[in-house]
Parts: structure tokens; C-alpha cells; sequence
């Protein structure tokens, strides 16, 4: 708490620093820009780069400070408009996991103040003890607190949203059918077929063929792992129209074939009925 009249000190400092206000307003110089940071407001200090006081709180206020580092490469950069498909730079597969970039704007406002708080002090309570399980889920929740500035930062217009949820309910629906046509989809929906294109992929990273593809490709993964059909049954009933491209799909995207993947399920399966047993 800085209380009514006291203002932040100068310093240079080689970490990343988390400024959160919750009550009241900061104000704040880093370099020659200036900064009011008001109650839901947050605000990240660059590393290497001084920053101090602008004014004296005009009253009482409130905040929680973070120091963060990354251990890969970071990069200041201007401002631009970011989205999903920019975000996502690899989709997951049975053999390697998702990767991402984090995009985060140095100033902005928390949308849900309550929540954000919340977050907050999960990290604070979790500092008080000296357990080593409480200090990892201490980084778990600063990790929910950057995912949640990612969010907010890419949230788009309401309409553009509505727009991307009509065509997944749409995709949901119609998947299995082996003519599916973006084209057809945006006659149904009245949308031009490149603006549902553009909404998804802000949206989820995903265009309509490759969510289409996505929903084939988990409907196949649990006929895999679930029941014992032949894979020319599961690429009808997962809308591929033949075998063999169904399983070029499913190698591409999970990085083995429905063979192996099936093979791979159902022993892990027995590993763990196995398990249970001893137990």
C-alpha cells in the first residue's frame, strides 16, 4: 500500500516488474512515457529500463508488484493487432505437445477485477510457505494471471465472435458429411465465405477446413480407442471419403498412423487396468 502523497522510487531493474492496482492510481514514468495505472489496471515494466514516480497517490492506494523473468528470448515490440492464428504456432499431436507465443501488452485493464485480484493472491499466499508443491503451483498461478492478459488482449468483437461460434456449431453438426463445402456453410449462414474464415482463425487459430479436420480427426480417436471397427467404417463415419486420405490426415495431425494409434491406446489402456488391479 503506498499511502496518500507517496510515490514509487527511481530505480533500473534486470527484471520484468508486475504492477496490478487495485485500489486508488499509480502514477509512473518509464523512460519519457507516463503512465496512470487506475484501479483494474496493470501495468509491466521492462527490464534495463528506469522507471520511478511520476506524482505523489493523490489517495490511499493499493497493488500487487510481481518479478518475472523468461528463460527463452524476449522481444519489445510496437503495438500491433494480434489474434489467434498468430498465437498458435503448432497444434497438438499424440507425439508432441502445442506451442505458442505470448503476445502481452505492457498496459492494460483487466476485464474481471475480481478475478485478476483473485489470481494475485493465490501468488501471495503461496510466497508464505515453504513447501516446495505450494512454490510450483505458485508458478501455475502466475501462468494463469499471463494467459489471462493474452486473453483479454485478443478478445474480439462481439459480433465477430457470434460470427466464428456459427460456424462451429455449423462445422459441429455437418462434419461427417464428405462434400463439405465452405462455400455451402456461408450461403447457410449469409456470411461471405472469406469473413467466416477471418472470424475463425482470430477466433481459434483454426480455419474452417482445419476445423473440420480437427473434428473429423477426434471423432476417429475415440471410435479408435472405444470400438472395434475396421478403419474403412471409421473414415466413413468420421467423414473422410476414402481410407487412404483419412489416414494421410490422421498421420499429419497426430504424427502416427490410426493403426499405431490404436495399438498405442489400447496398451496404455491395459497398463493402467493392470495398475488398478494391484491396487
Amino acid at each position: 500500500m503506498f499511502r496518500k502523497g507517496k510515490k514509487h522510487f527511481r530505480r533500473q531493474f534486470h527484471l520484468f516488474d508486475m504492477l496490478f492496482v487495485t485500489k486508488g492510481t499509480l502514477y509512473m514514468k518509464e523512460h519519457d512515457k507516463h503512465y496512470s495505472v487506475r484501479e483494474g489496471q496493470y501495468m509491466i515494466l521492462a527490464p534495463d529500463f528506469e522507471h520511478q514516480g511520476d506524482y505523489p497517490c493523490e489517495e490511499d492506494t493499493e497493488f500487487f508488484w510481481v518479478h518475472f523473468s523468461f528463460s527463452s528470448p524476449y522481444q519489445l515490440i510496437e503495438e500491433k493487432n494480434m489474434d489467434w492464428s498468430k498465437i498458435i504456432k503448432r497444434n497438438s499431436s499424440y507425439t508432441q505437445s502445442e506451442l505458442y507465443d505470448l503476445y502481452l501488452p505492457r498496459f492494460g485493464t483487466f476485464q474481471r477485477k475480481d478475478q485478476a485480484k483473485e489470481l494475485f493472491s493465490n501468488l501471495v499466499q503461496a510466497n508464505e510457505s515453504n513447501e516446495p508443491s505450494a512454490r510450483m503451483k505458485q508458478q501455475c498461478s502466475f501462468f494463469d494471471i499471463i494467459t489471462l492478459i493474452q486473453k483479454n488482449a485478443l478478445e474480439l468483437p462481439s459480433s465477430a465472435q457470434n460470427v466464428a461460434n456459427q460456424c462451429m456449431n455449423y462445422i459441429k453438426t455437418h462434419y461427417k458429411k464428405e462434400d463439405f463445402r465452405v462455400q455451402t456453410m456461408a450461403q447457410q449462414l449469409l456470411y461471405h465465405p472469406d469473413y467466416l474464415t477471418r472470424a475463425l482463425k482470430k477466433t481459434i487459430g483454426m480455419s474452417p477446413i482445419q476445423y473440420v479436420n480437427h473434428c473429423r480427426i477426434t471423432k476417429a480417436k475415440k471410435m479408435l480407442q472405444q470400438e472395434n471397427v475396421d478403419l474403412k467404417t471409421i473414415a466413413i463415419e468420421s467423414g473422410f471419403k476414402d481410407v487412404s486420405y483419412f489416414s494421410r490426415v490422421f498421420k499429419r495431425k497426430e504424427g502416427m498412423t490410426p493403426g499405431q494409434y490404436r495399438r498405442v491406446s489400447f496398451s496404455n489402456y491395459m497398463n493402467l487396468n493392470k495398475i488398478g488391479k494391484k491396487q
